[in-house]
């Protein structure tokens, strides 16, 4: 189990080093500007993750059509949250903020700890040559900066209660769909048929020739469901800890 290859380490960190100085840019730009001003690097980022997910989805049908491709992943999500994060008005606006900016964290923490459960060292060379391996490094190394720019730019406003329930209540519905849709289609959706950590993977097959395949499917999506619901709560702990470091550093760097 490699959690990082050479590829990973030559292109994520320039990348993570452009994306720091971009957010510290922004933030000495826009960062005292009117909310509206402030969220128009996130409007930019929603869009352009709709047009190449677009693309996938075009290029996928052109050969064939892949099931494995259609959006119930858990980075599928940000095809929906971003955009209504970025363009979304209604009273429960900062609900939605909360929602997507732990989602974008917990892939940035994902992207930090274990960037080949991401995309492929293999993704990494064909970026140029496939246009899927492309979608796939783009789309995350975006996302990433969504996680970033959110906390930096003080797009959201924390509110003092709710908004724990709703992430679990959020993930609880869409662990809920990918799971079925996973197990109707035969399909490795957010890792709800078969699990890509090879050592989790070889447990797994243990406990289903023990048990049989439905208890052990059962199980297995029991914990995976828990799993992904601690691991987004945690990221939006992170988030609001990230947001809170980086709103003091704004404060100390007014006055150079």
């Amino acid at each position: 189990m490699e959690l990082w290859t050479a590829e990973h380490a030559k292109t994520l960190l320039p990348a993570l080093a452009v994306m720091l100085v971009l957010a510290w840019v922004l933030q000495r730009v826009i960062g005292n500007k009117s909310h509206k001003i402030r969220m128009i690097p996130i409007q930019v980022i929603a869009c352009l993750l709709l047009l190449l997910e677009l693309g996938k989805q075009a290029v996928s049908l052109a050969h064939g059509y892949d099931l494995y491709h259609l959006p119930f992943h858990f980075c599928s999500l940000f095809i929906f949250m971003l955009p209504l994060m970025a363009f979304y008005k209604g009273k429960h606006k900062q609900t939605v903020y909360a929602i997507t900016a732990s989602l974008c964290m917990a892939v940035c923490a994902l992207m930090l700890i274990y960037p080949a459960l991401i995309y492929s060292d293999g993704n990494i060379r064909e970026f140029f040559t496939n246009y899927i391996s492309f979608h796939t490094v783009a789309f995350h190394n975006l996302v990433m900066l969504s996680a970033i720019l959110i906390p930096v730019l003080k797009l959201h406003e924390p509110a003092k209660k709710g908004e724990h329930k709703a992430i679990v209540l959020f993930m609880l519905g869409f662990c809920t769909v990918s799971a079925v849709m996973a197990q109707l289609l035969k399909t490795n959706f957010n890792n709800f048929y078969r699990c890509n950590i090879p050592p989790l993977e070889t447990v797994r097959q243990i406990v289903e020739t023990a048990w049989g395949s439905v208890p052990a499917m059962l199980l297995y999506v029991l914990i995976v469901t828990i799993l992904d619901i601690l691991f987004v709560l945690g990221s939006y702990r992170l988030y609001l800890l990230v947001r809170r470091i980086s709103q003091k550093e704004k404060a100390y760097t007014k006055y150079l």
